[in-house]
């Protein structure tokens, strides 16, 4: 009955609304000059010189990780759920340190706490979701309906934008060393559309939470189209907070009618 509970909550409105209350609670984190009234500077400024920064010249090795583990659970689907399931949560425990630490002279260490928090969260519902055994990759929702996702994971999975420029870039070996296995924004619609190909199997936990925070970074993503240079950072984004609201709404439980038995 607890665990019932615990994951009712975790689906819940109630659920997301704490996630949005925890942006404005959980102040980021630096060891050196840190003062409240320049938090929102340090925020970007640890997420522009992040450990990711250093690790794309690694990115062929992550990218074809996840393209095997990709094909694997399209290939042998529950044979390889669990395993997927368990690569997915180790991958999002590294968005949540590469992404969002860094170590500058300016700040010393420095983290956005909230995004760690919320990563964090996410990676330990997969890796549970794994140990359960309870997250199967059926593809058994895959109809016209919901085929649109398709296309839209492996432009994610390609994200073809030049990393010097941040301008379009359509060169096909960004497939496999543009380093979007590294980042949350771009592989996050890709594990959603699994979910959502596979949704009458997969744990609703798993669904819901990724989801959830997929759209408040999503949103937060948004305000690269307040600059000139940060317009198409904004636009590729879109797949991320699209694909996580379509996400949170197709998963919502319909209301059972009090007469039926």
């Amino acid at each position: 009955m607890k665990a019932n509970r615990w994951e009712s909550f975790l689906t819940s409105w109630k659920f997301f609304s704490l996630l949005v209350v925890l942006q404005f609670i959980l102040m980021p984190v630096a060891t050196k000059d840190f003062r409240f009234e320049v938090a929102g500077d340090i925020v970007f400024y640890t997420l522009q010189h992040a450990f990711i920064m250093d690790m794309y010249s690694y990115s062929f090795y992550f990218q074809v990780v996840m393209i095997l583990a990709l094909i694997a659970v399209v290939v042998w689907k529950g044979k390889f759920s669990r395993v997927f399931t368990a690569i997915a949560g180790c991958f999002y425990l590294l968005y949540a340190v590469i992404q969002n630490m860094a170590v500058t002279e300016q700040h010393g260490f420095s983290m956005v706490t909230v995004n760690v928090a919320m990563i964090g969260f996410v990676a330990l519902v997969w890796l549970w979701a794994a140990w359960k055994g309870n997250n199967e990759f059926s593809f058994d929702n895959v109809t016209w309906k919901t085929g649109w996702t398709i296309p839209v994971a492996l432009f994610c999975l390609w994200w073809p934008m030049s990393l010097k420029t941040a301008l379009p870039d359509f060169q096909l070996h960004y497939l496999y060393d543009g380093g979007s296995a590294l980042a949350f924004c771009p592989m996050t619609p890709v594990f959603l559309t699994l979910l959502v190909l596979s949704k009458r199997g997969v744990n609703r936990v798993v669904l819901r939470v990724t989801a959830m925070v997929g759209v408040i970074i999503g949103c937060y993503n948004m305000g690269n189209f307040a600059s000139e240079t940060g317009f198409y950072v904004g636009l590729y984004h879109l797949p991320l907070l699209g694909m996580s609201i379509y996400a949170l709404l197709s998963s919502r439980q319909k209301r059972q009618n009090p007469e039926c038995v």
